[in-house]
């Protein structure tokens, strides 16, 4: 199993995935950033299941090819995707010399990375000499199947014809839309993951989560964890400003890091605006903002916080795949503003879970976080949702069952 990339979700769908093969007694070669760290996170896992740790895990370091390793300078080009695939190999020869354990089949949990502007599809399998497949992130461009030339050269420049190497033997999705399509492409199994989430529930709430409902002062909580531009906060934090003008009995919280690279000059220099009317003039008293704040674990106090929310904020903007914020709002039976279109609405619309806004539309926000927290849809009706069922979906059981036909097929 193994994972070049260490940062935001990686290392929770990592730490799950191991689980899972460790459920299905199948002992785990991990090539990661951090392999000492995930040994540790391993041993808390085999732990909990009764087992010696060393009986089930090797860790080995895959270190990432990052940006200006290829001859354009860019994060992926056809240079930098075959040292992506050679430095896979080299760690994975150095792990079952370590280990005495060899490899049967390989598990790439971001596929896509390996998939990018490769030049062959025979190249991968000459170079790792092994079977793969792994979770295909971002299919989202073969939405363009048939629209113009535009069609075929996404699917090329996004390597999907690799797919079709000898050595691929199952590829895995979390966005089931296209699912027939690149099966019809690269002539494989294509399985449906389920977008899991850590579910870890703290016995009482945590530090920060006290802090947040002591400061709502018993108003209704609308949240959003990760400030970067594609979760929509700037929209929510206009709509916030837009609710204290208008004396709407709500308390906003922003949490997470600051992402500044996805934003704008003046944006931030408004972020930082508003930051100070917050934190130092206390002039705004319905929003938690704390721009230097370091990321919420994705862990118990990640889900204590989502806990607290009245509603669940999700109106991603330009935004295509899944997102496990709706099994965290699903998990603790919160529903959830969506915007319209692309994945997220599908679901939200399927299960009941929620209602559907035009991204930055901050009229249509407000006035969808109203009709949530009476329990209503767009047109007054009860929302009915199936939170629990969407749980089944996307649980660590069904993990299993698919990890279960992945492992029979590779």
């Amino acid at each position: 199993m193994a994972d070049s990339r260490w940062a935001g979700h990686h290392p929770t769908y990592f730490k799950e995935f191991f689980a899972s093969m460790v459920r299905l007694e199948t002992r785990v070669i991990a090539l990661c950033p951090d392999p000492s760290g995930f040994h540790a996170t391993a041993a808390t896992v085999c732990e909990g299941m009764g087992l010696d740790v060393d009986d089930w895990i090797v860790t080995e370091e895959l270190k990432a090819t990052k940006g200006g390793v290829g001859v354009l300078g860019l994060e992926h080009d056809p240079s930098s995707t075959i040292l992506r695939w050679w430095v896979l190999r080299r760690a994975l020869f150095k792990a079952e010399r370590k280990s005495g354990w060899e490899a049967e089949f390989v598990f790439l949990s971001w596929l896509d990375s390996y998939l990018r502007f490769l030049p062959s599809a025979g190249l991968a399998d000459r170079l790792l000499g092994r079977t793969w497949g792994g979770l295909y992130f971002r299919n989202h461009h073969l939405a363009w199947k048939g629209r113009s030339v535009l069609g075929p050269l996404k699917r090329f420049a996004k390597g999907d014809f690799n797919l079709r190497a000898r050595g691929c033997r199952v590829v895995g999705v979390l966005d089931e839309r296209f699912s027939g399509d690149l099966e019809e492409l690269s002539g494989k199994p294509i399985l449906q993951f389920p977008d899991i989430t850590d579910e870890t529930r703290l016995e009482a709430p945590c530090e920060f989560t006290q802090e947040i409902v002591s400061k709502a002062q018993g108003r209704r909580i609308i949240g959003v964890i990760g400030l970067e531009r594609r979760k929509g906060f700037l929209t929510l934090l206009k709509a916030a400003l837009r609710a204290a003008e208008q004396g709407r009995p709500w308390y906003f919280v922003f949490g997470g890091t600051l992402s500044e690279a996805t934003l704008q000059e003046g944006e931030l220099r408004w972020l930082h605006e508003i930051h100070r009317r917050v934190n130092i003039e206390g002039e705004l008293d319905n929003i938690h903002i704390d721009l230097e704040a370091g990321p919420v674990p994705d862990t118990g106090e990640f889900n204590s916080l989502i806990s607290s929310f009245d509603v669940v904020f999700a109106a991603y903007e330009d935004f295509y795949g899944s997102s496990n914020a709706l099994t965290k709002a699903a998990l603790f039976e919160r529903p959830i503003l969506a915007s319209r279109g692309e994945c997220i609405e599908a679901r939200v619309s399927e299960y009941g879970m929620g209602i559907c806004m035009d991204q930055g539309d901050v009229g249509q926000c407000l006035d969808g976080i109203e009709k949530l927290l009476e329990g209503n849809d767009w047109e007054d009706r009860p929302l009915g949702a199936r939170f629990q069922e969407y749980r089944s979906q996307h649980s660590r059981a069904r993990l299993d069952e698919v990890f279960r036909e992945a492992l029979s097929l590779g």
